[in-house]
């Protein structure tokens, strides 16, 4: 398959809306194995710009194609979506015809637009003029299996206006933060007093509101280390801290960040 077919498909599964210029130049040098460094070099865009890009592409593809898809899984992703979506399509394909010096029935049909309703047709065969199919050399082989699962892995970075997060939630609760106005500092780090000497302890989003200091935590790990960090916040004079399920951040952020502000009013 190539980039061109691989375009195609894309925007089949985007119901024909085609990506934006940056978002089809980082597909494309993504599809050659380039690094958003290498992107970003070649294409003139800045670092941080190119991976934000690359994070709303994918997620944008993700949601079309029915799966997680990444940098580094998109050509196994889209083998896949070829082979599971065999689907009954019945929609109107608008084909653009060139007949120039052609005559049907008597009716000039130079550069006409030719409505033909496809029912019951093959996605393979609907998303190209030349139809995509999959034969014995597109198979998934052994070692595009062990670079998927190894790219399943790997800890995803996620970007947000130049900060660096580790999963969506946190994206989604630092926009819900931004859109209250208040002063936060999101994934910072401390240096203080602990039980086992000075050290760095991470605070999540260090938030300023009412005079006051606390430490809103998008938590997926384990508690117990979680609590023993609070206590070092505390005894610091933090002492408004709480916990909230990435679950619960993904999916009603204004909740959560308001429901912490009031704590803090509270308090």
């Amino acid at each position: 398959m190539t980039v061109d077919e691989a375009l195609e498909i894309v925007e089949t599964a985007l119901d024909y809306q085609g990506l934006n210029k940056v978002q089809e130049l980082v597909f494309r040098q993504s599809w050659k194995g380039e690094s958003y460094a290498e992107i970003a070099k070649s294409s003139g865009y800045n670092s941080d710009y190119i991976k934000a890009a690359g994070y709303e592409l994918w997620k944008l593809l993700s949601k079309a194609l029915g799966e997680k898809v990444k940098k580094d899984n998109i050509k196994p992703v889209l083998k896949r979506y070829l082979r599971q979506n065999k689907v009954n399509s019945q929609r109107n394909l608008t084909i653009e015809v060139n007949l120039s010096g052609a005559n049907l029935s008597g009716a000039n049909l130079n550069g006409a637009r030719v409505v033909a309703n496809f029912i019951e047709t093959d996605l393979s065969q609907a998303v190209s003029p030349k139809a995509i199919m999959l034969d014995d050399n597109t198979e998934l082989d052994e070692e595009e299996e062990k670079q998927e699962n190894q790219a399943d892995s790997e800890e995803q970075i996620y970007y947000w206006n130049d900060w660096q997060f580790r999963s969506h939630s946190e994206v989604k609760i630092a926009e819900a933060l931004d859109r209250t106005k208040v002063l936060f500092f999101p994934n910072t780090k401390a240096r203080l007093i602990t039980t086992e000497g000075r050290q760095n302890q991470a605070a999540n989003f260090l938030i300023f509101h009412q005079g006051k200091w606390g430490i809103l935590k998008v938590s997926d790990s384990d508690i117990t280390k979680d609590e023993e960090n609070d206590r070092t916040f505390r005894s610091h004079g933090i002492c408004i801290i709480q916990n909230y399920d990435t679950t619960r951040c993904d999916d009603e952020p204004e909740r959560v960040v308001q429901e912490f502000l009031e704590l803090m009013n509270q308090s």
